[in-house]
């Protein structure tokens, strides 16, 4: 493993409170980075065959002059339309977002370890320190945070 992965990783681990570094080590594998790869390319191995340019259009619910144009500028890979594309062909969102990196890999996990029970704790950044503070189980038990501006 390269030392930008390496410090990438740590980075993480500190960040979300990692117990088990080899989970992570397995996400770097599985979610390659694949944002300097075509659209259609990527597109068209998630869904498992090859797409056609209106395919693509389509499942991203753009006008075929306006997805030219965002191809043209280079402004078409976004949160927004890969999440509907991802929709529309029946592919993973979480993971054409993550090999977009638009969610990190790390943030995958620990999500899921979270919703699988595995975590109970959040870390909040609060002007420059990390608070760890424990998730109610019920909605009843949610309150207002003290250091959150009302609506």
């Amino acid at each position: 493993m390269s030392t930008i992965w390496k410090d990438r990783r740590n980075r993480y681990l500190t960040r979300f409170g990692f117990q088990n570094a080899d989970k992570l080590d397995i996400l770097f594998v599985v979610y390659p980075d694949d944002s300097g790869k075509e659209l259609a390319t990527v597109l068209s191995y998630l869904a498992g065959r090859s797409l056609s340019r209106e395919e693509i259009w389509t499942a991203m619910e753009l006008p075929r002059s306006t997805y030219y144009d965002q191809l043209d500028k280079g402004t078409l890979i976004t949160a927004d339309n890969l999440r509907v594309a991802a929709a529309n062909l029946g592919i993973n969102r979480a993971e054409l977002l993550t090999r977009y990196r638009f969610i990190e890999p790390e943030e995958v996990t620990a999500l899921a370890e979270e919703i699988r029970g595995g975590s109970t704790m959040h870390a909040v950044a609060t002007a420059g320190s990390v608070k760890t503070l424990q998730q109610p189980t019920k909605i009843a038990e949610w309150r207002p945070r003290s250091d959150a501006p009302p609506l």
